[in-house]
Parts: C-alpha cells; structure tokens; sequence
C-alpha cells in the first residue's frame, strides 16, 4: 500500500475515535432527533418554495430558540474539532521528537 493511503488511514481513524466514545445510545437519540426535525422542517411544500432570506432575515432568524440552540450544537462540534487537531498536532511533535532520536545525525 502507499504511504499516503496509510497516512490518510491513520489521521481518518484519529478523527473518528472520538465519536467511538460517544454512547451508542445517545448516538440513536440524536440521530432520531435530527431525522424527526428534518422530516419536520423539510416538508415538500417547504422544499418546493424555500424562503429567501437576505442579510436582515439572517440577523432576524438569530434570535429563534431554534436556530440559537442548532448553532450551539455547531459551536460545540467545532470546539471538539479544534481539540482533536490540537491533540493530533502533539502526538505528531512527540513522533517526530522520537523519531529524531531514532534517526542518525549527519
């Protein structure tokens, strides 16, 4: 196999361990969730004339409890990311200080 493959293996494993802690059952829960709102909010209707929202209606949907309590969950998911790539960028400095120690000085 190519390195690269492995390598994009190994970082694809590193960003989904994570999830694997989560608890399957909350998993179910937010994913049955997530489908009931769908199904909710994406009506045919809806889907067939979307509303248009321009800069005001954007500012304006900020202040729906819904929409408030969606971009918390978007927050926390970011902030989980950039935790993981923190986390990723310290095991890779500690591979390459081992490395260095491995690899002969010229």
């Amino acid at each position: 196999m190519e390195p690269q493959f492995l390598r994009l293996v190994s970082h694809g494993a590193n960003v989904l361990d994570p999830l694997s802690r989560i608890e399957p059952a909350a998993v179910g829960m937010m994913a049955g969730a997530l489908q009931k709102g769908l199904a909710e909010t994406f009506t045919p209707e809806a889907m067939q004339d979307p509303p248009r929202v321009g800069l005001a209606g954007f500012f304006k949907q900020l202040s729906d409890p819904e929409v408030q309590k969606a971009l918390g969950v978007l927050f926390l998911l970011l902030k989980a990311l950039g935790k993981a790539f923190g986390h990723m960028n310290e095991e890779r400095k500690a591979l390459e200080a081992m490395m260095a120690k491995m690899m002969p000085k010229k």
